[in-house]
């Protein structure tokens, strides 16, 4: 093998390399997206458990909405209070009264209360 092989390859990489960084350069400033900023604090300050008790798909989805005002500081359950709290002072609302919401299950959930279909 030449040394002068060798370094035609080496090139040739380094032209691709530097055209494809190019091209992502310019894609990054066509395709950009602004973000609130205060979405993406709303989003560091909760849990991340993407757990869909506030109604909303997952954290991400929240944060938007409570940046956008959809939805009110308080909306995160497994959060609670404290995270209420960084909440508001991000969107710059006070917080009010919280009242912890509990599941009820309204089934007695036993086989004496319930009659027995099929064995």
């Amino acid at each position: 093998m030449d040394f002068k092989e060798i370094l035609i390859a080496v090139g040739v990489v380094c032209l691709i390399s530097l055209i494809v960084g190019v091209a992502l350069g310019i894609a990054e400033k066509v395709f950009h997206v602004e973000v609130d900023e205060k979405e993406e604090k709303v989003r560091e300050v909760l849990p991340g458990s993407n757990c869909g008790g506030c109604g909303y798909a997952g954290c991400d989805a929240l944060a938007q909405a409570i940046a956008s005002g959809k939805a009110p500081v308080s909306s995160c359950p497994v959060g609670g209070k404290p995270v209420a709290e960084k909440i508001a002072k991000i969107m710059g609302e006070e917080l009010g009264e919280m009242t912890r919401k509990v599941a009820y299950v309204k089934c007695d959930g036993n086989s004496d209360k319930r009659t027995v279909d099929y064995n």
